[in-house]
């Protein structure tokens, strides 16, 4: 049985474009995905700072003695308020870092599968070339065969009977 080293090369090569492709939609998903973290953090963070402000505005307004019990109340409301934005803001963070995660997991994956279909590449473009200097080399050897042939009859009718 022989083996077409060429097309297997082919095949390879193919397989090789193929899984490059793949890297390259999986990188593309894993970069929107830190994106998209970035802004679920960003987002987090401004509640954050909103409940800050929100504070230093009921401070500023206690220091100048502005403040009744009920707006002291509506403040604290407004606060749980801020309290309830920033753990959804940090729900939606923790599922946009899984998320995120799982794309990077993914993107290892299909590079992992990358490097193999290269390295199959590889073998397969060594086995072609392994069989073509066996091929060129045979062919070496028969015509160094034909000639020490042709050689040894042109000797033969040479020499007298």
């Amino acid at each position: 049985m022989s083996v077409d080293w060429k097309l297997l090369a082919d095949v390879r090569e193919r397989q090789k474009t193929a899984a490059m492709g793949v890297v390259a939609r999986d990188r593309a998903a894993a970069e929107e995905s830190q994106a998209q973290l970035r802004q679920a953090e960003a987002a987090q963070q401004e509640q954050v700072q909103n409940k800050l402000r929100h504070w230093e505005a009921t401070r500023g307004a206690l220091s100048g003695g502005q403040v009744s019990v009920a707006e002291f109340r509506s403040a604290g409301a407004w606060s749980g308020a801020l309290d309830a934005q920033i753990a959804e803001a940090g729900q939606v963070t923790a599922q946009a870092a899984r998320a995120h995660s799982e794309r990077e997991q993914v993107l290892e994956e299909s590079r992992r599968q990358l490097r193999a279909a290269h390295g199959e590449l590889e073998k397969a473009q060594q086995m072609q070339q392994r069989a073509r200097s066996e091929h060129l080399h045979l062919q070496e050897q028969r015509l160094e065969d034909t000639n020490e042939e042709s050689t040894a009859q042109a000797w033969a009718m040479r020499r007298p009977a």
